[in-house]
């Protein structure tokens, strides 16, 4: 008896230093596995008018109109713009002092966000052409210019950047009584017709800037490739952790395996992962939070775990 009880008590020590292996090794896998999320967290900062043009007031519309267009893509969360003010007023942060590394890392460790968008208003301007014989025709014209920069704000180093082009313009005809020797009953200083107001000027350049923002959202998801995982597998089947609004029937996926972490060898700082490439699967069944797929080629065996990334058609 004294003998199976000791045999028992070694048995479930046993028992418990392989439990705590496998804790131990869970608990080393899930920052793994939360950081490959397939949604990014981006902090969006105001956008500054560096055009020259001090009249050009439309820097808070462009802001709220690149966050609206990055809000409608489930591969990013967009932190709140009050959550980004109280950081930037409780740390004492000047935006300007986000290009120091050391600033951005901690900027995003207050927020919560993995990528920083910083841009500028480049251009912003808006002119109007006018000839005249008996009737006045009129052409206004707006042009905005913005570029962004995108910041990890885990390494705070700048991983890439876009820009964005827009133009708008209207016609117009007006009637000058004076140019046929007819008394002007009207306002002396304008023709009958319609003239450039301040809040028509102002419509262009929303408008054009609204184009600008649209094609700076296009590229600025290109800098992002689509990443997830590979949860389940079963013969040739894959499930994959990205759902509905994220891909279509017959998106295409590379399949890693993750290597070792890279660690810059005199600042320290963790610059990536290893990266081998073991196959592709092609999805053909999509739901809210996941996806089937099924392997169309491989070098290696795809396993559980893998990650995936979005190949671009």
């Amino acid at each position: 008896m004294r003998f199976g009880g000791i045999s028992s008590m070694i048995l479930n020590c046993r028992n418990i230093k392989l439990l705590l292996l496998v804790i131990l090794f869970c608990l080393c896998i899930a920052p793994a596995i939360a950081s490959a999320s397939p949604q990014k967290d981006i902090a969006v900062l105001p956008f500054k008018n560096v055009s020259g043009n001090s009249g050009c007031k439309i820097e808070y519309a462009v802001t709220e109109m690149l966050i609206t267009e990055l809000a409608k893509n489930k591969s990013f969360r967009i932190v709140e713009r009050q959550r980004l003010e109280d950081v930037l007023k409780e740390s004492k942060f000047q935006m300007s002092g986000l290009s120091d590394s050391n600033n951005a890392i901690k900027f995003g460790r207050l927020t919560g966000a993995k990528y920083l968008i910083a841009g500028n208003i480049t251009l912003c301007s808006s002119e109007e052409s006018q000839s005249s014989f008996i009737v006045d025709f009129g052409k206004k014209k707006a042009s905005v210019e913005l570029v962004v920069r995108i910041i990890d704000l885990e390494t705070g180093i700048a991983t890439g950047g876009a820009e964005g082009k827009g133009s708008s313009d209207r016609s117009s005809t007006s009637f000058a009584p004076s140019s046929v020797g007819l008394p002007n009953i009207f306002d002396s200083s304008k023709s009958v017709g319609t003239g450039t107001t301040k809040a028509e000027k102002d419509d262009l350049l929303i408008e054009a800037a609204s184009k600008a923002v649209i094609e700076l959202n296009e590229k600025i998801k290109a800098v992002f490739p689509l990443e997830g995982y590979i949860i389940k597998k079963d013969g040739q089947i894959v499930i994959i952790d990205i759902g509905k609004g994220m891909i279509n029937t017959g998106s295409r996926f590379e399949v890693f395996q993750v290597g070792e972490e890279l660690i810059h060898p005199v600042t320290k700082k963790k610059i990536g992962q290893e990266k081998n490439k073991v196959g592709e699967i092609t999805i053909d069944k999509i739901h809210d939070e996941f996806s089937y797929g099924k392997i169309t080629s491989s070098t290696k065996e795809i396993a559980v775990g893998n990650t995936i990334v979005l190949l671009k058609d």
